[in-house]
């Protein structure tokens, strides 16, 4: 597996992404975005089940967020109980839902097998979800 990239931001990341001719040429790089209230991570993996890839994917992240390995089990178990992808967001009022996730934080993550046998997974957290705490 590739080294793990880090950035402070999402221009740095857009920043980096532009070097390179073709998104396949650093989509097999797994990269983390960590803005000090948001930390955005994904990964592809290739490999022949999605346990291998969440696991490579909390190998990959461990040191740079050292919750991804309790949202890694989340994800194996809700995988295994055929729920493939979850956030929390999509279940209230919208206003309602953007102003606790601008004062208290969100969640998403997704697995995905994009092709046989390349998995995506991404995982984005933020505020409370993220330990960051609410924003003051």
């Amino acid at each position: 597996m590739n080294t793990t990239k880090k950035f402070s931001s999402f221009d740095e990341y857009e920043a980096w992404t532009e070097k390179f001719e073709s998104p396949a040429d650093y989509q097999e790089i797994p990269t983390i975005i960590d803005d000090g209230w948001k930390v955005a991570m994904d990964l592809f993996s290739e490999c022949k089940s999605y346990k291998t890839a969440i696991r490579r994917f909390v190998k990959a992240f461990s040191d740079g967020f050292g919750d991804v390995k309790d949202w890694g089990e989340g994800m194996l178990e809700s995988c295994g109980n055929g729920y493939w992808k979850d956030s929390s967001t999509g279940y209230q009022d919208a206003a309602e839902e953007r102003r606790i996730a601008q004062d208290f934080g969100s969640f998403s993550w997704g697995v995905e097998e994009t092709s046989d046998g390349l998995w995506y997974i991404f995982l984005n957290v933020s505020g409370e979800y993220a330990g960051r705490g609410a924003r003051q």
